[in-house]
């Protein structure tokens, strides 16, 4: 059964965002289009703090209170290894990244598998490096 309300809201929601886009786009009018790395990576302008909000916010909604809970009601008291894990590699991928990020942003790579592709050059392992982020992510995306 349909509820009006809800469709209402559901429609109003999704023409609102699609006309904050729609003006969005005239407070920054360019010639070209947008590159990969403006779509991927908003342009390599987003600073440490930003990124720092936007992996922390990611990490500690999606994954802490939607994933972990369900991985724990599934297997048990094992499923908490997540909230250890979430702990120890957050910090640590701020300590890491910012060399990778400076390496990638001076040579113009957009993946990792690009990176892994001009460090080794080996195109099987950057092709490896690319089938493996992408299963990996399905799980996330599934979860979203």
């Amino acid at each position: 059964m349909v509820d009006p309300a809800s469709t209402t809201a559901f429609t109003l929601v999704v023409a609102g965002t699609s006309l904050l886009a729609i003006a969005a786009r005239r407070f920054r009018v360019r010639d070209e289009l947008p590159t990969l790395d403006d779509w991927a990576l908003a342009g390599r302008q987003f600073g440490a703090v930003l990124t720092w909000f936007l992996l922390g916010g990611t990490i500690y909604t999606a994954y802490t209170y939607a994933a972990v809970p369900g991985l724990v009601y599934g297997i048990g008291a094992l499923g908490f290894f997540a909230l250890a894990y979430t702990v120890i590699v957050y910090p640590l991928a701020f300590v890491l990244l910012p060399r990778l990020w400076q390496v990638a942003k001076d040579n113009g790579h957009t993946t990792v598998a690009d990176y892994v592709r001009a460090r080794y050059d080996s195109p099987l392992l950057a092709l490896a490096v690319a089938l493996t982020g992408i299963l990996a992510t399905m799980p996330y995306i599934a979860l979203q």
